[in-house]
C-alpha cells in the first residue's frame, strides 16, 4: 500500500459516478418560488384591506297586513315600527330591482272569494287557490320581476261587495331573493 497514492478531494469529485447537482438552478427555482409567494401574500393584503367600491342595496323586503277591501283590490297596510325597504303606493308594491321575488299571502274571509295576484304589466294574473270553501288562502310564488313592475291583489266576491268583506289575518310578503341585479335609485 505504500506505493498507493492518494487522490485530491477535487479528482475525487470529477471522477465520482455520482451525478453532479446544480446548485445555480435550484437557487433560482426556490428565489422565483419566493417571488411568487411575495406577490401573492401583498394581492391578498391590497384586495382585504381596500374593498371592493361596489355597493349592494339592502335585500329588498316588505311586510304589510292585508286589512280590507278598497275599490276590487286588497288594501295593503304597513305596520307601524318596522323598517321596510319597499314602498306601498295606491295600494300596489313598486318594484325597483330586477329580479326573482318571493310573494307569500295568506288570509282567512268570512265568505267565500276569489283572489288574483297581479305583478306584471300586461300579463294575465295568477288565480290563487282558496282552501275552506274559498274563505282561506295560503299562497305561495316565486316571480321574476322587473323595474317598474307593480304587485297587487284583486278580489271577487259572488255575494258580497269589496267594501263589506271581512278579513281576518290577512298578510302579504314580498322578498327580493337575488339581490345585486339592476335597481333603480
Amino acid at each position: 500500500m505504500e506505493g498507493e497514492r492518494v487522490q485530491p478531494l477535487d479528482e475525487n469529485l470529477e471522477n465520482g459516478s455520482r451525478p453532479r447537482f446544480k446548485w445555480k438552478k435550484l437557487s433560482m427555482v426556490v428565489s422565483g418560488i419566493q417571488g411568487v409567494g411575495l406577490l401573492l401574500c401583498l394581492v391578498y393584503i391590497c384586495l382585504h384591506l381596500y374593498p371592493s367600491p361596489v355597493k349592494y342595496p339592502p335585500i329588498q323586503s316588505l311586510r304589510a297586513q292585508v286589512t280590507r277591501c278598497e275599490n276590487g283590490r286588497l288594501f295593503i297596510s304597513l305596520p307601524r315600527n318596522e323598517y321596510q325597504t319597499m314602498e306601498v303606493k295606491n295600494n300596489s308594491i313598486a318594484i325597483t330591482c330586477d329580479g326573482l321575488y318571493l310573494i307569500y299571502t295568506k288570509g282567512s274571509f268570512f265568505q267565500e272569494v276569489k283572489i288574483n295576484l297581479h305583478f306584471r304589466k300586461g300579463r294575465s294574473p295568477i288565480s290563487m287557490p282558496m282552501m275552506n270553501n274559498g274563505q282561506r288562502v295560503d299562497f305561495t310564488v316565486v316571480a321574476y320581476l322587473a323595474y317598474k313592475d307593480i304587485v297587487y291583489l284583486t278580489v271577487n266576491a259572488p255575494d258580497t261587495s269589496c267594501e263589506d268583506l271581512q278579513i281576518n289575518d290577512g298578510e302579504l310578503i314580498v322578498v327580493h331573493l337575488t339581490p345585486g341585479r339592476f335597481c333603480a335609485p
